[in-house]
Parts: structure tokens; C-alpha cells; sequence
């Protein structure tokens, strides 16, 4: 791709200055113009530090013709109005994920993106690492025969500086933080729209949604088993059981950009092998797969995005979660 994609980033964060800023300076396709928080202090200061300008305002970033991508590293629930901002704008939308709070606002942007020939990136980072392709890969060839497990337990402790976790009017929940990533990789693994044979969750006593338990049932007998919490120690793992071996890896979402995974292979009489692979930054590539994306405005991912939006919103009505914009 001759020309790099021109990115402004909205909200500046823990996770925007540790990730995705140092991300964008290591991805080829891509170059900082800019970045906009409410907090010009720190704007500025990030600015200086990244050699970028410091939007003063949404509108004047918006407005921007040197802005081709807008990177939200904003809280949730803001991202539907912020999104809409973004298309309206003629600007390609790179999001944290997930996209909005909502089966029927992630339509709508998604609507809206086709409408003006525009890209949309929800930030599911794992899928550009190659510990995810490996698993994928095995899927695709029937490497140990049909899929008939999947177990995903995504949990992370009290955090010392919540940040927006503890506001709910602006997306905080268990479900939409760490929950999303296995409803996503569930999506990836079977795709489709499965039954719910099991859903349960727990709230806190601010009103938030601290963890919660799925069981999907798919084609065959299949089953996906989904457990995340905010609330108990750390655990980032993944384990896929086929007719003839299996697969468990840790710490399948995030991981540090030094960190090696290690795919633990069981054959169909218990034998155990383990393959490390190499570490890498999974958010680079995934910057430059949303460049190529919006580059050529390719749709590519929107279906991804649209279901794995719908199975979130189909278990939180099961279970009658209190509504954040709920469709």
C-alpha cells in the first residue's frame, strides 16, 4: 500500500498511551496525525511526546482532511454517538471493542459504513495474533476432526484504578468488557447463531454486572463454555476439545508484546506436545489490517461484528440484564 492511512485517535487513556499509541508507531501502514481528549492537559503532553497534534475538539478533529481514520479508545457507552460522529464525518471508524452496547446500534453503524463506502474495525486483538491463527487454522482443516468443546475463561481482579468500570452510563459491565472476548472467539470458532442452554450471571452492589456463565449449544452437539468475571483472580485461557486431540493455550486475549504463547497439543491417547510460538504485537497487525481495510473500504469483519454483537445482546436479554442501550 503506497500511502499510509492518516489516523487520529479519540481518547487517551491508559490503554490508548500503553497500546494502541505505541502500536500505531511500529505499524507500517499507518501514521499519527492526531489525537483528542477532553483533558487538554494531557493531550497536549502526549502530543508533544508522540511529535502529533493535539486536536482541541471532536469537531476540529472530525473536520480534519488529513484524517482518514478516527481510533476510539473512549469508554463503551459512548462509542455509538461518537461512531456516528465518525462515519457522518467521511472518516473510516477504528473502535475498542466492543463496538457499541447494543445488537441494534452496532447495525446502525454498520449501516451507516456501507451507506458511505466507509470501513469499520472492532478491536478484538487476538484474532491478529498467530497463537489465534494457529487454532483457527486447525479448524479450518479438520486437523483433529470436528470441534466439539469449547471452554473460554476470561476473568480479571478488582482493578486499584477502575476507571469508567465502575460508571455504567458509560458501559461498564463485566459482559461487555471481558465477556465480549468469549462470545467473539465462540463466534470465531463455530460461527452461527447457537441455543442458549445455560445463562447466568452475578451483580455487584453498584449496579454492574461482575461476571456471568454461558453455555451455547451448537450443530452436533457442540458445545461453547463461557465463563468471565471481574472479580477473582486472573485468567486468560482457552481450551478447544475435537474428536481426535485437543488444544489449550493460555492467555489467548491479552498478552504482553514479549510474551510467547504456547499451544499444549493432546493427541487422541493423551500424549502431550507443546509448540511455543514467537511473540509479537498483535495490535500492530491488527492496525495494519484495519489500513488495508479501509485503504481498499473493504466490509471486511462486518458480519463478525453484527453476530458476535447479536450473541452478547441475546444473553443479556435471557437473563434480563439491566439495560445500557440494549437491543
Amino acid at each position: 500500500m503506497p500511502d499510509k492511512i492518516k489516523l487520529a485517535v479519540w481518547g487517551v487513556g491508559r490503554h490508548a498511551r500503553k497500546r494502541i499509541l505505541e502500536a500505531v508507531e511500529d505499524a507500517e501502514s499507518v501514521e499519527l496525525v492526531g489525537l483528542y481528549t477532553r483533558d487538554q492537559t494531557v493531550g497536549k503532553e502526549e502530543a508533544a511526546q508522540r511529535g502529533c497534534f493535539c486536536f482541541s475538539s471532536s469537531d476540529e478533529m472530525l473536520s480534519d482532511p488529513r484524517v482518514d481514520a478516527v481510533f476510539l479508545c473512549t469508554p463503551t457507552g459512548l462509542h455509538f454517538s461518537q461512531g456516528q460522529a465518525v462515519l457522518h464525518a467521511g472518516k473510516h471508524l477504528w473502535s475498542e471493542k466492543p463496538l457499541t452496547t447494543s445488537y441494534v446500534q452496532s447495525h446502525q453503524l454498520i449501516d451507516l459504513a456501507r451507506e458511505k463506502n466507509l470501513f469499520v474495525g472492532e478491536a478484538y486483538m487476538y484474532k491478529y495474533h498467530d497463537q489465534f491463527k494457529k487454532i483457527r487454522k486447525a479448524l479450518q482443516n479438520k486437523r483433529f476432526g470436528m470441534l466439539k468443546r469449547l471452554i473460554c475463561r476470561f476473568s480479571i481482579p478488582a482493578l486499584d484504578q477502575p476507571g469508567f468500570r465502575t460508571n455504567r452510563s458509560l458501559g461498564a459491565s463485566a459482559l461487555l468488557d471481558v465477556g465480549s472476548y468469549s462470545f467473539s472467539l465462540a463466534n470465531e470458532c463455530f460461527g452461527g447463531q447457537p441455543s442458549f442452554d445455560l445463562s447466568e450471571y452475578q451483580m455487584s452492589t453498584n449496579d454492574i454486572d461482575r461476571s456471568g456463565f454461558c453455555v451455547l449449544g451448537y450443530e452436533y452437539g457442540s458445545k461453547a463454555i463461557l465463563d468471565w468475571s471481574y472479580d477473582s483472580c486472573y485468567i486468560n485461557q482457552a481450551e478447544l476439545w475435537f474428536e481426535g486431540g485437543a488444544i489449550f493455550t493460555d492467555k489467548i486475549f491479552s498478552k504482553a508484546d514479549d510474551y510467547k504463547p504456547v499451544l499444549q497439543i493432546r493427541s487422541l491417547n493423551g500424549n502431550i506436545e507443546s509448540e511455543e510460538l514467537p511473540a509479537e504485537n498483535c495490535y500492530v497487525n491488527m492496525l495494519n489490517h484495519f489500513a488495508r481495510c479501509s485503504a481498499e473500504a473493504r466490509d471486511d469483519g462486518f458480519e463478525a461484528i453484527l453476530s458476535t454483537a447479536q450473541l452478547i445482546s441475546t444473553f443479556s436479554q435471557n437473563v434480563g440484564l439491566p439495560e445500557i442501550g440494549w437491543e
